[in-house]
């Protein structure tokens, strides 16, 4: 009897929570049937789940998994700038969406590590996580891919979205180094990033992982800004 009464007061509970505060699309705002849930039509407006087609030097692939402008690009800037860890839990909710998507499995089927493009120690201070080991932490580890630290940033660097892609090749030259004592000889490495738009960051670390012996250097994208950034010059 005791346990039904708990059982009816916890669904009274729950029911008055539910109407006082809905769960909400993080994107729209829209009502939806679970928090951290995306609305089908902001799901269908945010996803690009697709390969880049014009590679920089260095990258032999590069999957999207979200549009930045239009898209993702407010639960990013929470995360990255006002260090907003609430936004996780949607972050893991979209990626939970594609996880079985076919195109993305055949992508990482023959990876054979993983790893993320690092922050400088000082931004790292900062900010106090890197936000993009915590987007692809539990996602790749449920793939047998677990992320390691391969990369370190020796030099800081500014924010590059105002720099067109010949400044940022030359801004991040000799930026990053390999982790002493790694060993990726004919490895075909995995680069996580939050957002993909010249590349040329990633396509930096995949030389120096290159040079450390690695076969392939793939890039596997949270969002992509790669398109607007192309045809705005």
């Amino acid at each position: 009897m005791t346990e039904k009464i708990f059982a009816a007061l916890n669904f009274i509970r729950t029911t008055i929570i539910y109407i006082i505060y809905p769960p909400l699309c993080p994107l729209c705002q829209e009502i939806v049937d679970d928090r951290n849930e995306i609305c089908d039509d902001c799901a269908k407006k945010i996803f690009r789940l697709d390969e880049e087609k014009f590679l920089p030097e260095s990258l032999d692939g590069v999957f999207h998994i979200t549009k930045y402008r239009e898209g993702t690009r407010d639960l990013l800037r929470k995360l990255k700038f006002d260090n907003n860890v609430k936004v996780l839990p949607t972050i893991k909710k979209i990626l939970e969406k594609i996880s079985d998507n076919p195109e993305l499995k055949n992508f990482l089927s023959e990876i054979d590590a993983a790893t993320f493009v690092p922050l400088h120690q000082d931004r790292l201070k900062e900010r106090g996580f890197n936000q993009t080991e915590l987007i692809f932490k539990n996602f790749l580890a449920e793939k047998n891919l677990p992320i390691k630290n391969f990369l370190i940033r020796q030099k800081s660097t500014p924010r590059l979205f105002k720099f067109t892609p010949a400044e940022r090749k030359k801004i991040l030259q000799d930026a990053f180094a390999a982790v002493e004592g790694i060993i990726l000889q004919r490895k075909k490495i995995l680069i996580v990033d939050d957002i993909y738009t010249t590349g040329a960051t990633t396509s930096e670390c995949a030389r120096v992982l290159k040079n450390f012996g690695a076969e392939k250097v793939f890039v596997l994208a949270f969002a992509s800004d790669s398109e607007e950034k192309i045809n705005g010059g």
